[in-house]
């Protein structure tokens, strides 16, 4: 079998390169290095070591051209001239030699893009958030904002992008074909506008233009109030399964949000009053509540006590910390409440009305029944009477009654009607 025979190609030019190099170096402090094609630079800067691309190919001329440069640099050290920032724009080493120099870098707006600050932001900020700051964040993050701005550099920031972005998110549509609410609307822009403006701040941008002003979000209209009627309650009370009828006795008694009512304690009652200090959203309980007056404490009426009894017989055998629990022993998540709500509400054949109408219901009635405005939106966890007067008017007959007696006294005359 003949042997394959040998080539040996030759080295000279790879050699020829290497002592071009050499002599560009020779005698002079730091280096000229080829890596990858490119010409980078390699010397020393406050005991640091510095390597740094030029950019440029590695051609004869341009080492000429990039050792000039760095004799420069060299000469500017020595001198103590040398501003790395200046020379090295584009370098992620300008803050670290920017500090050693007891210099601010400015930071160039084009140079940021908002994918890359909340990255960084985010592992700043996280550790201070609450469970369900971080879940709405993340969920807004990462449903709306970075596959529209993560590769934007803020430079880029200005009303028009903000208009451009908010007609997006007007066009978008659910499975079902329903548009984002003009309340999610303004809950998205709420993390980009903090994120936005903590990067202005923290990079000294004032040369730029506020990108939010003059942009004017969705606002959602008034929803019309329905409470139930007496009789209705009653007919919708007979199609609730025994477990959760308890439930919804309470809530129409005292007016609750649903998620401050899923989150009460039996430690959080005592025997005069109930103390609303927490919520639960998402089956994850909040010790911020809406607002200041929503830390709140209620009477303890006597139909109010006979729920909490019958409830307490009910639950006993789980031994919950939680007042209202599901059939397994767990706290109620609103989710699934919801939907018993929409079935026993289709059973009934009574016109739909959603699950917070109860506490509109609690509100109407307890109006009708001649209880002062005040003491209703007390009871509602309400900043003043405002709110009460615009949206329950029409059910004030007088304001003559201030202890919750009157709505007493009328719903246990219902009762005994019925």
């Amino acid at each position: 079998m003949q042997q394959a025979r040998i080539i040996k190609f030759p080295e000279h030019r790879k050699e020829q390169t290497n002592r071009e190099r050499s002599r560009v170096n020779e005698g002079k402090k730091g280096r000229v290095y080829s890596r990858g094609g490119k010409l980078w630079v390699d010397f020393y800067y406050h005991d640091y070591r510095v390597r740094e691309p030029s950019g440029l190919k590695d051609t004869a001329a341009n080492r000429d051209i990039v050792r000039k440069q760095l004799d420069l640099v060299k000469a500017e050290i020595e001198v103590g001239s040398f501003v790395f920032a200046k020379r090295f724009p584009h370098s992620n080493r300008r803050e670290f030699f920017a500090a050693l120099e007891g210099r601010t870098v400015k930071v160039n707006p084009k140079e940021i893009k908002f994918g890359a600050y909340f990255k960084k932001w985010w592992k700043e900020m996280e550790p201070g958030m609450s469970a369900s700051q971080i879940r709405d964040y993340t969920c807004t993050l990462n449903s709306q904002l970075l596959p529209y701005f993560r590769h934007i550099p803020f430079s880029d920031f200005n009303q028009v992008l903000m208009k451009k972005f908010l007609a997006h998110l007007k066009s978008r549509r659910f499975g079902d074909g329903k548009a984002l609410s003009a309340k999610r609307i303004q809950n998205i822009f709420i993390p980009l506008r903090v994120i936005t403006k903590d990067a202005f701040l923290e990079y000294g941008w004032t040369e730029l233009a506020y990108p939010f002003a003059g942009i004017k979000l969705p606002k959602g209209g008034r929803m019309r109030i329905s409470p139930f009627s007496f009789q209705e309650w009653k007919i919708l009370m007979d199609h609730l399964p025994e477990w959760y009828r308890p439930y919804f006795e309470f809530a129409v008694q005292t007016g609750l949000r649903p998620s401050e009512q899923v989150a009460i304690k039996w430690t959080s009652i005592d025997s005069r009053f109930i103390y609303i200090e927490s919520s639960r959203v998402r089956n994850l309980e909040k010790a911020c509540l809406k607002t200041e007056e929503s830390r709140r404490c209620l009477a303890i009426r006597p139909a109010i006590a006979a729920i909490l009894e019958a409830q307490k017989k009910l639950t006993a055998d789980f031994q919950s910390p939680y007042v209202f629990i599901n059939t397994y022993g767990r706290p109620i998540l609103q989710d699934k409440l919801r939907e018993l709500w929409e079935r026993v509400m289709t059973k009934s054949g009574l016109p739909y009305r959603r699950m917070y109408e109860t506490r509109h219901t609690f509100a109407s009635w307890a109006l009708a029944a001649g209880e002062s405005p005040e003491w209703v939106a007390r009871t509602l966890g309400h900043v003043n009477t405002a709110m009460v007067f615009r949206t329950y008017g029409r059910y004030i007959p007088n304001l003559t009654r201030q202890d919750g007696t009157a709505f007493e006294r009328q719903f246990n005359e219902e009762i005994l009607r019925s």
